[in-house]
């Protein structure tokens, strides 16, 4: 469950997220792949180029902050973006990595508005969403019966 502080915090942030989310995906995918090259495999690199990546998960970020008391309304997307993990084999180790990498975008890009308190809550915010796909994608497997691979 994610407390009502962090829900209330985390939907305050969806215009500057939606106004910003691009810089702060495009600035996510720099960190991540300068400290974790390795992960650089399961992306399509040409998509990182043309922005339509960091444009993609721009609006998955801004659809959870802006929907964030109302999940079921983001069941379709996270439908979507768990089938994709699965082709990609993306691995429950994966998360925080990504996870690390995003919160350091975001206090990048939004400066002085990444106060602690907003910080705080999106990290709560990114663990809960995590292991939302963590459990769909495990049952993708499942459903398909394929082994995942941890890394």
């Amino acid at each position: 469950m994610i407390s009502q502080q962090t829900i209330d915090i985390v939907k305050s942030t969806a215009p500057i997220l939606k106004k910003n989310g691009e810089q702060i995906t495009t600035r996510m995918y720099e960190i991540m792949f300068h400290n974790h090259p390795e992960m650089k495999e399961q992306f399509n690199m040409s998509a990182q180029a043309n922005g339509s990546q960091p444009a993609k998960l721009a609006t998955a970020v801004y659809s959870y902050a802006a929907q964030i008391d109302n999940l079921p309304a983001l069941k379709s997307m996270v439908e979507k973006i768990a089938h994709r993990h699965v082709q990609t084999h993306v691995t429950p180790e994966q998360y925080p990595i990504v996870g690390e990498s995003l919160l350091q975008a975001m206090k990048d890009i939004l400066g002085e508005a990444a106060t602690e308190e907003v910080m705080t809550a999106w990290t709560e915010a990114y663990l809960v969403l995590s292991e939302v796909f963590i459990h769909r994608e495990h049952d993708i497997y499942d459903e398909e019966g394929k082994q995942l691979v941890h890394s």
